[in-house]
């Protein structure tokens, strides 16, 4: 009965030709690597058409969000359509909804149905597409509507669909050919030769004929060259076998072999008694110890203990050790010569046994180590100079190896962690100092590209506090092994510098722009105000010529005053005169951008200065506003020992006197908790500079609008209440005509605090 086991057996033991074997692999790999790169191509185009889908739908919005604006705020539907209509010619854009936020309703809603017909939808259909993309509508800054743009990547899909299917017709072609070819060549070039090389090898081991010839003709270099080796094979087989009948003469030249590797070895050789005599050593042994001779050497140590060691303890703890643990290596001690010259030395010792286990002797190789031990110390000096060096950075610098590991830190590491080194070194450095892991990317292209990668002012928070710094990343390999160095920066001084810097010279270039559109303005006012004033002289009774003009007219002036009262044109005319008047005030503090102060700068008593700038504050009452000054706490805190101060007393009253005033603006707009209104008014020196504060107890300023409120025609108040120059005028006054400078911060406990540093200097007391 036959066997079920037999045919998986026959299975199992059936081996492919090598040309069908070379085919499949073959096949395999190329039908892999081409799929594979097919398939990465096809993502990524298909990611690249998707993202490019998108963007234009964003950018479709946003074009319609503009040009709809003039038309949703006119009311124009009409050309609110087409314009939509004109969206939704693109293909991939299948409804358009417009809104108007003022009513609430929609204004326009189209959409393409599925014959690609445009039409009138409502809001409440379900969107087409699958990318949908809202955008505000906004007119001279004020929301007025909405616009909701529906696309689909219908098309894009299709497009895709179709490059795949090209690329996976190609993928078969180009892998039937390539495989075909390369069968055909492989067999012609490799199956055939090999089997040659077969036939050849079964000959000879059959036959035993080592004179047999080699398959020649136009083999392969390798197939030629295993033909011979199995030649070479063949004839060493031999050689071995006659070698075999010489083996007593072989031993003996291994013996001298020995012999000879013994006596010139580089390390000194030696067998020691445990009483410490020398049984044999070699010829660097004896080199090492200053011996002429290896039996010289032996005749002269009586006591390796006291005539080799240094301190003869460091004999007793190496045999102690080897009698605990068998053998020693890498022993360091100081040793002896002859010529009385101490070295470093470094020994291996083991303690030799028969086969029954008892003692016989001591084996040892002793190393001169003493030229090592000083490159050592060096490198250990060394290595703690680029150390002190490192510490002695103001900046923070962390070494970090390829798995991004902290190899190297300095004190300003250490101080910035708050982690001693042991526990610095060794661990991730984004762990150590978390804020670093955002530069990851970063570290990584440094060691990646083998070039530093900068960035520069990156944010990070510290007790509370926003600061800024540097990040360096450059690498640092050690051979074959990347890695990277970080240096941080502390540049929060610097950037807060620089905005100042960047502030004064967008003020400075606006004051410019001031004064040439104060003087256009100027003009058409003055005829505007003379012109108003003139209209009402025209209407008085009072003046003779108006009366005799009326008379000559026959309308008395009593009535023509009656219907001038009775239709308020004497309102509107006080309107034009108030608003001009307005309007003038706003020019002269735009002139002050670049006008220089008239009056001589002279030493002033800062005191006295603010008292009465507070004086002046305290006239400050508006009804309507509900808001009166003399309603507000004063807290006076002037320190004593601030000299007079050199500046244009008129202009710093006119600075301190419009703080006062929009401090207890704010103020009363938004009444602090415990319902009375406070404002500190501080005095005091800083070095070369007199510092004035003032500070309330209002809402303080949005963090958002800190670096704006000295921007001209910045303001929060309502329309018509607020300019947005007074502290612009504020800033020039202060930085320009006195060379000093003036900053805003929001209080601890709530409120803003504006801060003037004037220099006591004489000669910076006003500049250019």
């Amino acid at each position: 009965m036959a066997n079920p086991s037999q045919p998986g057996r026959a299975m199992l033991r059936y081996k492919p030709p090598l040309s069908r074997l070379i085919s499949l692999t073959l096949f395999s790999v190329v039908t892999t690597v081409l799929v594979s790169v097919g398939a990465a191509d096809y993502l990524a185009q298909r990611n690249t058409h998707l993202r490019g889908l998108r963007e234009s739908v964003e950018s479709t919005a946003r074009q319609l969000a503009s040009a709809l604006a003039l038309p949703i705020w006119n009311f124009q539907e009409d050309l609110t359509r087409k314009i939509v209509d004109n969206a939704l010619q693109d293909r991939a854009v299948v409804a358009v909804a417009v809104h108007d936020s003022v009513t609430g309703s929609a204004v326009v809603v189209r959409r393409r149905d599925a014959q690609g017909e445009l039409r009138d939808a409502s809001g409440d259909e379900p969107p087409l597409g699958e990318i949908h993309v809202f955008q505000p509508i906004t007119y001279n800054g004020r929301l007025i509507g909405s616009v909701d743009v529906h696309a689909t990547d219908t098309h894009v899909i299709e497009t895709l669909r179709g490059l795949m299917l090209k690329m996976l017709l190609g993928i078969v072609l180009m892998n039937l050919l390539v495989v075909g070819l390369l069968h055909i060549v492989l067999d012609r070039l490799v199956v055939r030769p090999l089997k040659a090389v077969e036939n050849y090898a079964a000959h000879v081991s059959s036959s035993e004929d080592a004179d047999a010839l080699p398959p020649v003709g136009a083999l392969p270099r390798e197939v030629e060259s295993l033909s011979s080796s199995i030649v070479v094979m063949v004839r060493k087989l031999r050689e071995r076998y006659e070698a075999l009948a010489a083996s007593r003469h072989g031993l003996a030249e291994a013996e001298s072999r020995y012999r000879d590797l013994y006596e010139n070895a580089l390390a000194g050789i030696f067998r020691s008694l445990p009483d410490g005599r020398l049984i044999s050593a070699n010829s660097a042994m004896a080199r090492i110890l200053g011996y002429e001779s290896p039996d010289d050497l032996v005749a002269s140590i009586t006591d390796l203990g006291s005539q080799m060691y240094l301190r003869a303890c460091d004999r007793d703890r190496l045999l102690n050790a080897v009698a605990r643990l068998g053998q020693v290596s890498n022993f360091r001690f100081p040793f002896r010569r002859a010529d009385g010259d101490v070295r470093q030395g470094l020994i291996h010792v083991r303690a030799a046994q028969d086969g029954h286990g008892r003692f016989l002797h001591y084996d040892g190789i002793l190393e001169d180590i003493t030229e090592r031990t000083r490159a050592e110390e060096r490198l250990l000096a060394a290595h703690a100079f680029i150390q002190n060096i490192l510490d002695s950075m103001p900046s923070v610098v962390i070494g970090v190896d390829e798995a991004l590991h902290v190899t190297h830190c300095n004190k300003g590491a250490l101080a910035a962690t708050g982690l001693p080194a042991e526990s610095l070194l060794g661990r991730r450095f984004d762990e150590v100092l978390p804020r670093l892991g955002a530069h990851l990317e970063a570290v990584r292209t440094a060691m990646r590209e083998n070039k530093p990668v900068s960035l520069d002012s990156q944010a990070y928070e510290h007790d509370g506090e926003q600061r800024q710094e540097d990040v360096l990343v450059f690498p640092a390999s050690t051979g074959s092994t990347p890695g990277a160095v970080i240096r941080l920066d502390d540049v929060t001084a610097k950037t807060r510098m620089e905005k100042l810097i960047l502030q004064t010279e967008k003020m400075m270039s606006l004051g410019g722009l001031a004064a040439g559109m104060a003087h256009e303005i100027n003009n058409p006012l003055a005829g505007v105000l003379q012109g108003v004033q003139n209209i009402s002289r025209r209407l008085s009774p009072d003046l003779p010529a108006n009366q005799a003009a009326a008379r000559k007219a026959g309308c008395p002036l009593e009535a023509v005053r009656r219907y001038v009262e009775d239709r308020e044109i004497l309102d509107f005319l006080t309107g034009i005169r108030e608003s001009g008047e307005r309007a003038a005030r706003i020019v002269a503090n735009m002139l002050s951008f670049t006008r220089r102060a008239q009056e001589q700068s002279t030493p002033v008593n800062l005191t006295e200065l603010l008292d009465r700038s507070l004086e002046l504050a305290s006239t400050d009452y508006d009804l309507k506003r509900k808001f009166d000054f003399k309603q507000v706490e004063i807290v006076r805190d002037y320190a004593p020992g601030v000299p007079p101060t050199p500046c244009s007393p008129m202009e710093i009253e006119q600075v301190v006197v419009n703080l006062l005033r929009n401090a207890a603006q704010a103020i009363f707009a938004h009444p602090p908790a415990d319902g009375q209104p406070r404002i500190r008014l501080g005095l005091r020196r800083e070095g070369g500079h007199a510092v004035i504060e003032v500070e309330d107890n209002g809402p303080g300023i949005d963090p958002a609008n800190l670096r704006k409120v000295f921007e001209p025609f910045f303001t929060t108040k309502p329309p018509g209440e607020g300019t947005g120059l007074g502290l612009s005028v504020s800033y020039f006054i202060v930085t320009r005509n006195h060379g000093g400078t003036i900053r805003v911060e929001n209080a601890e406990k709530g409120g803003a605090r504006f801060v003037i540093a004037l220099p006591l200097a004489r000669e910076t007391a006003c500049l250019d």
